[in-house]
């Protein structure tokens, strides 16, 4: 029970429509009920949505978009697939159509007849005629190299992942390595040793098949002197004579 000095002051004054005054209080009692209904309904879809999104998130996470055999057979890797990392060089170089033709009429297939280091010889010639500055020669030989290749021997530089090589050395001893291994080394080398002059082979052409020989293997490893003995060795006795 209130004192008179603690009732509200509004309750003391003298309201003239004191009939109406109870319906208006139980009206905004339940405006301000509706009011705190609506906020407590918002925070809890806030709420939900706000755990639903998490859910989703998590299952995302833990289960991948589900791909069809279709997408599995669909590209999904770099447009241009090159297994040579080109430098970047001094300048921008023209690569004239004129050069891919000339390299591209010199192309090693990896046939039996073929040799690697003749190949490389050709194309270091081919190069040097078209006038490249020192300083980019080694971005022109990656660029122009892949041209230079053709079947199983442009299959064998697909083989390598996309940019790994990164050098000219690289190429060139990946190159070597593979169509010249030490199968191949030892076989040359034995030739050498084993040189002899054919039943109707001049002297001159002797002497340059002698010479072709040693540019196939250039890591031979004979000296001077033990190649004219070897070259001596392998004449025929008349044209050791007639010399």
């Amino acid at each position: 029970m209130l004192l008179r000095g603690q009732v509200p002051k509004d309750q003391l004054e003298f309201d003239p429509e004191i009939e109406k005054t109870p319906r208006k209080n139980q009206s905004k009692n339940r405006e301000e009920k509706k009011k705190q209904g609506q906020t407590k309904g918002e925070s809890s879809n806030t709420l939900n949505s706000h755990n639903q999104t998490e859910f989703q998130m998590a299952e995302n996470t833990q289960n991948p978009p589900r791909r069809t055999l279709g997408d599995y057979a669909m590209q999904h890797g770099p447009r241009h697939f090159s297994s040579i990392a080109i430098p970047p060089a001094t300048k921008s170089l023209e690569m004239k159509p004129t050069f891919l033709s000339l390299i591209s009429t010199h192309q090693f297939t990896e046939m039996d007849q073929e040799d690697p280091y003749t190949h490389l010889s050709t194309f270091y010639e081919l190069v040097g005629t078209m006038g490249f500055e020192e300083n980019d020669i080694e971005s022109v030989y990656l660029r122009l190299f892949p041209f230079s290749l053709a079947s199983k021997a442009k299959e064998w530089l697909k083989s390598h992942s996309n940019q790994i090589l990164s050098s000219w050395n690289d190429v060139e001893e990946k190159f070597l390595h593979r169509f010249f291994p030490l199968s191949r080394y030892i076989k040359a080398k034995s030739d050498i040793s084993t040189f002899r002059q054919g039943p109707d082979e001049p002297f001159c052409e002797a002497w340059e098949h002698f010479k072709v020989m040693l540019r196939r293997c250039p890591n031979h490893g004979f000296e001077d002197i033990a190649q004219l003995n070897i070259f001596h060795n392998g004449l025929r006795l008349d044209t050791c004579w007639v010399q």
